[in-house]
């Protein structure tokens, strides 16, 4: 294609790669099914236990495996065929989902059946996801992969926009099998698209070497090159402090709620506490994915500009900042702008950076370096959060307050990231060099 009549936009000369076209819009149907379970499910927990550690539990197990074998997970994408380990995790993921539909269904589903399935989800995703981000240096070219991170990740928050408001609209009228029962069918998106997918996704030929020093290899390649260990460790901060509200988003809403009706809450039925409840994460998981479809079409816009360090530390000052705001909050038209920042903010960072450790890293280990990316989200954050549900749990007091429960670890979160962007720009000479 000639100079003249290639397309000038990043997301339409991306969107040119029929795989691509493939991977995204199968990713955007499973990640849907994902978020109308997601919002369904904490609100089931959240009713079910009433406890804020408990919910912050379930999401801990969903992201507690990576802790461990997140650093070597990336060794299976680089070692075996890419196809074959994305349609075994989905269907894996999928039986789950069905499970819990069935159990909601037939009105045995307890807590510890949802433990066990997020802990399953936590594993099989260890090697999902640094899969299927893998697959993105074979379906399009080098040259367009800070163009084509972004706009894989759109898959996730633009279902973000919408799985919310539909899981919680299913979950008042209908219950929460329905929710599980789209989710666990919604993952042949992804499936059918690593079936129809005609890139070659079989590993690089390489000599055969021990399968511990192939894990260690990747961990320390990230942890010697010194541009890949400071942006591992901003986003770890940001993993681990402040996206923990995440996870406690019910009981915030439940707070909100409380605060809205101030002594009539007492005179609400059930019934009108969930409805109320859910329309608010609803209205609130939305928020965050719309700043996050912001922020990836600014990160979009932005690809192949230099100066991507930087971007990441307006991210975190935004994020921080938001954080801060975000408890003085007493109604949910203040709040959810201030969510659309915090969702624009995070997934800023968590994409730029993904797409530098794309960039920063060999092919042959592409996989297992993403895997550390994938690490610094998915395997410190959960400890962030099982903390900050235990002390929002433990702070509650009067609703009336603004600094009890959830909008306390929000302000902490803030304090966190704070101190580590403070922390990047004393080490800022660590990411001369980065694109």
């Amino acid at each position: 294609m000639s100079a003249d009549l290639r397309p000038r936009s990043n997301i339409a000369r991306v969107f040119r790669y029929r795989d691509f076209r493939l991977l995204w819009f199968g990713a955007f149907f499973s990640f849907t099914g994902s978020w109308i379970q997601n919002v369904a499910q904490g609100m089931l927990v959240y009713e079910l236990t009433g406890d804020e550690a408990k919910l912050a539990l379930v999401t801990f197990c969903g992201m507690a495996p990576a802790a461990v074998l997140g650093p070597f997970a990336g060794t299976l994408a680089d070692t075996f065929n890419k196809r074959n380990i994305l349609v075994s995790t989905q269907a894996c993921m999928s039986a789950g989902a069905l499970f819990l539909a069935a159990a909601a269904y037939f009105g045995f589903i307890a807590y510890w059946h949802i433990l066990m399935v997020a802990l399953t989800f936590g594993v099989v995703g260890c090697f999902e996801m640094p899969t299927r981000q893998s697959i993105l240096g074979k379906v399009v070219p080098p040259e367009e992969i800070s163009a084509a991170v972004p706009l894989n990740a759109l898959t996730f928050n633009v279902a973000r926009i919408i799985g919310p408001g539909i899981g919680a609209i299913l979950y008042t009228q209908v219950g929460p099998q329905m929710c599980y029962a789209i989710n666990g069918f919604s993952y042949l998106g992804l499936i059918s698209a690593a079936m129809l997918i005609r890139a070659d996704l079989r590993p690089i030929a390489r000599e055969p070497q021990p399968i511990l020093d192939l894990m260690l290899e990747g961990m320390r390649y990230t942890f010697k090159d010194m541009r890949l260990r400071t942006l591992f460790v901003m986003e770890g901060i940001v993993s681990a402090f402040g996206i923990a509200y995440l996870a406690l988003m019910p009981a915030f809403a439940r707070q909100l709620v409380e605060l809205q009706y101030g002594a009539a809450f007492a005179t609400l039925s059930s019934e009108q506490v969930r409805e109320a409840s859910s329309k608010l994460v609803g209205g609130a998981m939305t928020s965050v994915g719309v700043g996050a479809i912001l922020g990836l079409l600014i990160t979009t816009a932005v690809a192949h500009l230099p100066g991507k360090a930087r971007l990441i530390q307006i991210a975190m000052s935004s994020l921080a900042v938001g954080l801060l705001i975000i408890p003085f909050a007493r109604t949910p038209w203040v709040a959810f702008p201030l969510f659309a920042v915090l969702g624009g903010s995070s997934i800023i960072q968590f994409n730029t950076t993904n797409s530098l450790f794309q960039l920063l890293s060999p092919e042959r280990l592409r996989g297992r370096v993403i895997s550390m990316h994938v690490w610094a989200i998915s395997g410190i954050g959960p400890f962030g959060m099982l903390l900050f549900g235990w002390i929002a749990r433990e702070s509650k007091g009067d609703p009336r307050s603004s600094f009890q429960g959830v909008p306390l670890i929000m302000l902490l979160g803030g304090i966190c990231v704070a101190v580590g962007l403070m922390w990047s720009y004393r080490n800022r000479r660590h990411l001369e060099g980065v694109p």
